[in-house]
């Protein structure tokens, strides 16, 4: 939490797709930081010491460039020790079926995957809606 706001990190290849997440969380009340892909998060989150203390969620799309949603969720915990219970969704447009497949992939290797992932919303029309509700959720159960 950040200036009395709960800080989402949105990682997502597609423009659009994080233009509509900033807006929703932000209009929800959230604060919401950006990047572009896991290289991009990286680079973000070794500059700002004060991101990685302060994010309270992840939402990853699952497929992206380098590397897929499930996978940057499954390694955060191994490169930052403040990351190790910071829980995340999987926000994506590709097929539910193949999403949890590449998730159980991740999950029987990585405990920090076990461990955080909290979910997964489809992309779409209302998906945003249910993206906010989702994190609300999440977050309002938080310890």
């Amino acid at each position: 939490m950040k200036g009395g706001k709960y800080v989402i990190v949105h990682v997502d290849d597609s423009l659009i797709a994080r233009e509509m997440v900033k807006e929703a969380m932000t209009d929800a009340g959230f604060m919401v930081f950006s990047a572009i892909d896991a290289q991009d998060l990286e680079q973000r989150l070794m500059i700002k010491s004060d991101l990685r203390a302060t994010v309270d969620l992840f939402i990853l799309d699952m497929e992206m460039p380098d590397m897929t949603g499930a996978q940057v969720g499954g390694i955060l915990h191994a490169f930052y020790d403040e990351l190790g219970r910071v829980p995340f969704v999987i926000y994506s447009g590709k097929e539910k079926e193949w999403v949890e497949q590449m998730s159980q992939e991740v999950a029987a290797v990585s405990e920090g995957f076990r461990n955080n992932y909290k979910g997964y919303i489809g992309k779409g029309q209302g998906s945003e809606e249910k993206l906010v509700a989702l994190v609300r959720s999440i977050i309002e159960t938080k310890p």
